[in-house]
C-alpha cells in the first residue's frame, strides 16, 4: 500500500507518469513499518515523496524505479537520511530524454489544473491526477461498469484503455472522476477517439473524420459497423459525448 504527496512549487517531470504507474501496479493490500521514498526532478528538486506501507510494498516501489532509469543515493545507508529511507534521482539520459507526446501532454495538462487540484485533499488529488494517465480510481470504475471494450466486447483488460470523452483538461474534478464520462477502449479506438478522428452519435455509432475515412480506417480495424454497447450507454453519457463531437471531433 502507497501514500503519496507532490511538494507545492515543484515541477512535474514527464517521468512521473511512469512512476505512478509504478505505484498503481502493486496490487497488495498489507501492513508494516512505513518507508519514505523521495523522488526528485531534472532540476534537482524534491518534487514527490512516496510512503510505502510494508517491506513488500517498498521492494516494489524502489526496483520499479531502478527500472525506470533511477538512482538511489541512499541504496548503501541503512540509516536513511533527513526522514528518507531511500532517494531516488533521474540519470542524465533521464533528465534529458524528450518525453512522448501523450505524456508531455499529461504532465502539462496537470501543472495547468494545480489551482482547481488545490482545493481537494490528498486522496481526491491523487484520485484526479491519475485519472488523466488512466490510472487509479477512474479506470477502476470503468473497469466496473463496462468489463470489456465498450465498443468491440474485447476482454483483454490489461490491454484496454481508459479513456475520458470528454477531455480531462476540458472536465471539471468532478467530472474527471464522473464513471459517465468514460469509455474503456481497445487501444487502437482509443487513440482515434482522442485524437478527434471518430467520434460516436447520441446512439452509440461511430462517426469517422474525413482524415481517416475508407482506407485508413481499415488499416486502423475501424469499422462503420462499430458502436457503443447500447445496453450500457446511458443519458449521462450523452452530455460528454456531445462535447466531443463539438470540441475534440476533427470532422
Amino acid at each position: 500500500m502507497f501514500q503519496s504527496k507532490y511538494i507545492p512549487g515543484q515541477t512535474i517531470p514527464h517521468y512521473d507518469v511512469a512512476v505512478t504507474a509504478a505505484i498503481d501496479s502493486y496490487g497488495i493490500a498489507g501492513g508494516g513499518k512505513a518507508l519514505r521514498i523521495a523522488v526528485e526532478n531534472p532540476d534537482g528538486a524534491i518534487y514527490r515523496v512516496i510512503t510505502s506501507v510494508g517491506l513488500g510494498a517498498y521492494m516494489h516501489i524502489t526496483s520499479k524505479l531502478w527500472d525506470l532509469g533511477f538512482k538511489d543515493l541512499l541504496k548503501d545507508d541503512i540509516d536513511g537520511k533527513d526522514g528518507y529511507d531511500s532517494w531516488f534521482v533521474p540519470t542524465a539520459a533521464m533528465a534529458t530524454a524528450v518525453a512522448p507526446e501523450s505524456t508531455t501532454d499529461a504532465a502539462s495538462e496537470i501543472l495547468a489544473a494545480t489551482e482547481s487540484l488545490s482545493s481537494l485533499d490528498e486522496t481526491e488529488r491523487q484520485a484526479v491526477i491519475r485519472s488523466r494517465v488512466g490510472q487509479g480510481e477512474f479506470r477502476a470504475k470503468l473497469l466496473g461498469y463496462w468489463k470489456c471494450c465498450a465498443v468491440t466486447g474485447a476482454e483483454c483488460l490489461p490491454l484496454l484503455r481508459a479513456s475520458h470523452i470528454k477531455p480531462w483538461r476540458d472536465s471539471d474534478n468532478r467530472e474527471r472522476l464522473d464513471v459517465f464520462n468514460g469509455l474503456l477502449l481497445a487501444p487502437n479506438i482509443d487513440a482515434a477517439f482522442d485524437a478527434g478522428y471518430v467520434t460516436f452519435d447520441a446512439q452509440g455509432k461511430i462517426i469517422f473524420s474525413k482524415a481517416v475515412t475508407g482506407g485508413p480506417a481499415y488499416q486502423l480495424h475501424l469499422s462503420a459497423k462499430m458502436r457503443i454497447n447500447q445496453k450500457l450507454l446511458k443519458p449521462e453519457h450523452l452530455v460528454y459525448l456531445e462535447h466531443h463531437r463539438k470540441k475534440v471531433f476533427l470532422g
